[in-house]
């Protein structure tokens, strides 16, 4: 079922792509109207339960690059010369106003785009509450215990294969390599996240109590030494959306089943986890360079204070981070369009990602050259960047601004369709991709779309081999362990 709003987000889209090769850029004012509107669009979608929250996280992860636009309504492009922007070294392209039109109109179109997207879906959630009693039997095949034990013991050695050898007291974060440094698998920390989102969802959905409490446990405290001292204590921070993805499992996606069939979203819960995992990631990227002299307690609440004081960490440095760099990014292209010095490349970045779909150590043994790696790719051409691109800079590079429109409505279309049929019939399949596409969205939507794809191929793979480690159960063994409610259902 299509929804009406569609008949204004597409005609919209498609008169902002006439204006760009009009070259006429809409007012920076309309821009942020049009991301402060597509942000009601979608909160008014999630409460009348049309959307689920996975798409609120890419519009948000998507969004928050621009937020440094908003400072530009006051700004005066003909007085102000600041030395920082941004929360970076200020270049020419920030301080030329028909850029910052141009970067904030590529953004807002592509908002519309994704607005677009979640429209062309208007069906409700039918959410499943765990209670289905038809499909219980098939829904209940999960990984026995010493499966499941190697799976999350192969999560936990990816996850330390790719971890700094060091700590951030024993030697400066950037200095220390991991075992694998040479080994051209970048990957290997991402499928470790991934191999324990399929952990984490199958303890979720265990029947068998006994079980599926030994799974719960030692998926937590797992994942809590994993994020501690795998990535905090060596200064990575990969795992924070993978913490704040399994929150959303556990919390919103599993909710029929963790909470008791309570389908309210706890709001409050996850603000709160999503805020202390920013605030540990400030503090750790502010810090990791210089904790190595840190002796004990004290030095290092010395350190922070020190840090606090010279304004490196502060409720205003909440607005700064890698968000900041990725927004160089469309600058950079929307800065080179101006200037004429942007060619169009019709595709040809896409298909340079079909072509690097094949792991680095694979292509290596092979003696295969891939189109990108990490030192080519959309990236190497930007004119002020810092790694990666924002996920709007390639189809830029590609169509210009249709490409801009249309390519993020295919992204919000599938992802939101995708999104209501998972939440629908609850399974390890479907909860790990919703994990797995949380966990790889800032990786995407920042540093460009193989992070994406990456994460897809993987979570298809590991769904492959999870499909056949689950083991059968009789459905008379299952039905033993069934809460009194659903006993009930089945006799009905």
């Amino acid at each position: 079922m299509i929804s009406l709003y569609s008949i204004l987000f597409l005609p919209l889209g498609m008169f902002a792509v006439v204006l760009f090769h009009e070259s006429i850029y809409i007012p920076i004012w309309m821009s942020v109207f049009i991301f402060i509107g597509v942000s009601i669009f979608l909160l008014q979608k999630l409460r009348r339960k049309r959307l689920g929250v996975m798409i609120l996280l890419l519009w948000l992860v998507y969004a928050i690059p621009f937020i440094h636009i908003v400072p530009y309504l006051w700004f005066d492009f003909d007085c102000d010369n600041p030395l920082i922007l941004w929360g970076l070294a200020v270049n020419p392209y920030m301080l030329d106003e028909q850029i910052i039109k141009l970067t904030a109109m590529i953004g807002a179109v592509g908002g519309i785009g994704f607005a677009l997207g979640v429209s062309l879906n208007n069906k409700r959630i039918d959410r499943d509450t765990g209670l289905i009693s038809k499909e219980y039997p098939k829904q209940a095949r999960v990984l026995s215990t010493p499966i499941w034990i190697i799976w999350v013991t192969g999560g936990v050695a990816l996850s330390w294969l790719a971890a700094p050898q060091e700590t951030l007291f024993t030697a400066v974060y950037t200095t220390s390599a991991s075992i694998i440094e040479n080994a051209n698998f970048s990957s290997a920390w991402m499928i470790s996240y991934v191999l324990l989102a399929f952990a984490l969802s199958d303890a979720i959905l265990d029947r068998n109590l006994v079980r599926k409490a030994f799974k719960q446990q030692a998926i937590f405290w797992t994942i809590a030494f994993v994020v501690l001292f795998f990535q905090l204590l060596r200064g990575d921070r990969e795992s924070v959306p993978f913490v704040f993805g399994a929150l959303l499992v556990y919390f919103y996606w599993a909710a029929p089943i963790t909470q008791k069939h309570r389908l309210k979203l706890p709001w409050v819960k996850i603000a709160i986890g999503g805020l202390l995992l920013v605030v540990v990631s400030m503090l750790l990227g502010a810090a990791r360079h210089a904790l190595i002299d840190a002796e004990n307690i004290g030095s290092i609440i010395l350190l922070f204070g020190e840090l606090a004081q010279s304004e490196q960490i502060g409720i205003s440095n909440l607005l700064y981070g890698t968000w900041s760099a990725a927004l160089l990014t469309p600058l950079s292209v929307a800065g080179d369009h101006i200037n004429g010095l942007l060619s169009l490349n019709l595709g040809q970045d896409y298909l340079n990602l079909l072509l690097s779909i094949p792991p680095g150590f694979i292509a290596d043994a092979v003696g295969y050259t891939r189109s990108l790696d990490s030192f080519t790719g959309p990236s190497w051409g930007m004119r002020y960047g810092i790694g990666g691109t924002h996920a709007i800079v390639v189809p830029f590079l590609n169509f210009r601004m249709i490409g801009v429109f249309l390519i993020p409505a295919l992204w919000a279309y599938l992802f939101t369709s995708y999104e209501k049929v998972a939440l629908k019939r609850l399974s390890v399949i479907n909860l790990s991709f919703l994990c797995t596409v949380a966990m790889a969205s800032p990786h995407w939507l920042w540093y460009g779309e193989k992070a994406g794809v990456n994460a897809l191929i993987i979570w298809f793979l590991l769904a492959f081999f999870y499909r056949v480690c689950k083991v059968p159960f009789h459905q008379s063994k299952v039905r033993r362990t069934l809460s009194p409610a659903l006993h009930a259902v089945n006799h009905t």
